[in-house]
């Protein structure tokens, strides 16, 4: 049998995604009934413009909620709003049946954030360049 072409791209269109996504999204409902995935999305608008310009996102699977990326701009930090997109993202979980929330940071960006909200670390890996690390964080929803 012939090798089938590999084409390696950083841009892949939202039709070859869902080629992959589609069938391992069949697979996981035929293995275990649950088909629940959702994406989550919290966005900070600027009041004047109302262009997005911070917020989170991820989404939510069968019991977990994954944030995939917290980001607010340096003017809109310390005031709280970050802790209360936090706890909506937690809150929106547990509406969705979340037992478990996970996400990764870097050790430049907002451990100490996270870990002041009940975010617990169970993983650190080494990144570039030397002296990084990405580190993995979870928390029970309750």
């Amino acid at each position: 049998m012939n090798s089938p072409p590999i084409v390696l791209t950083d841009a892949p269109t939202a039709d070859e995604l869902g080629a992959i996504r589609r069938p391992l999204d069949q697979f996981n409902l035929d293995a275990c009934g649950i088909a629940d995935q959702r994406p989550l999305a919290l966005l900070v608008r600027n009041p004047m413009t109302h262009e997005v310009v911070g917020g989170l996102n991820g989404r939510t699977s069968r019991g977990i909620l994954f944030i995939d990326v917290f980001f607010l701009p340096e003017s809109m930090r310390g005031n709280g709003l970050g802790s209360r997109l936090l706890r909506m993202a937690e809150e929106e979980g547990l509406r969705r049946g979340c037992l478990t929330g996970i996400l990764y940071t870097n050790n430049f960006q907002a451990p100490g954030f996270y870990k002041k909200h009940g975010w617990r670390e169970f993983g650190r890996f080494p990144s570039i360049p030397p002296g990084t690390s990405r580190i993995f964080l979870t928390k029970e929803l309750t």
